[in-house]
């Protein structure tokens, strides 16, 4: 029985040391593939967090809510003016002449007359209208320019002859140059004026010629 054990003891020694090699190739194998599929499995997320991360740092974010700003505008054209020739009575009651420049509608009656409502530039000469009057409207018909004005021109209107010029006399001769018309009636409100105490008939149209410059006027009854 010795010497079956001394023949068979080294093969079955044999058979367990190759087995036991062959147990330790194969989980050696085995823990190669499992280290190249970690590989595989952690390469793709990390290039991913990294590719995100160069992305935040490179693009800007959108801000909510924010418009193009709006395309620059051209500067508003300045406004068109023109020369106009406007009469106003100096202290002595004499009528002159003042040229200057206003503003300009295309309509020469109206911008002298609302000219003519906002006073001299110069201070030796005297404001036409009675204060607080305005031009309600202007309009030509043949050789006759008509002249609208508000209620203040006959609350306001100035008693005696040298007062009187002063204020008719630039109205007719301010519009009667203006329009080119011969002559120039003066309505208020529409209506033929009727103020308190006057030497004039506002039921007809006046030519210049019937309001001389000089302050030594004495108007017909």
């Amino acid at each position: 029985m010795l010497g079956r054990m001394n023949r068979t003891g080294p093969a079955a020694r044999a058979r367990v040391a190759l087995a036991a090699a062959a147990c330790a190739l194969a989980a050696t194998a085995a823990a190669g593939c499992g280290d190249d599929d970690g590989a595989q499995a952690t390469t793709p997320a990390t290039t991913a967090a990294t590719t995100a991360g160069t992305a935040t740092a490179t693009a800007p974010a959108p801000t909510a809510g924010t418009a193009p700003a709006p395309p620059a505008t051209a500067p508003a054209p300045p406004a068109a003016t023109a020369p106009v020739r406007l009469w106003f009575a100096d202290a002595d009651g004499a009528l002159r002449a003042e040229t200057r420049e206003a503003p300009s509608t295309g309509d020469p009656l109206a911008d002298a007359m609302a000219a003519l409502a906002e006073g001299p530039d110069d201070p030796a000469l005297l404001p036409a209208l009675p204060e607080g009057t305005t031009v309600l409207g202007t309009s030509v018909a043949g050789d006759e320019a008509r002249v609208d004005l508000s209620g203040e021109f006959e609350r306001g209107y100035p008693q005696g002859s040298a007062a009187e010029l002063a204020t008719v006399g630039p109205i007719v001769r301010t519009a009667a140059e203006a329009s080119g018309a011969a002559r120039v009636r003066i309505l208020v409100e529409g209506r033929v004026p009727a103020p308190t105490g006057t030497n004039f008939d506002f039921s007809r149209p006046f030519a210049p010629g019937d309001l001389p410059a000089t302050g030594d006027h004495q108007p017909e009854p």
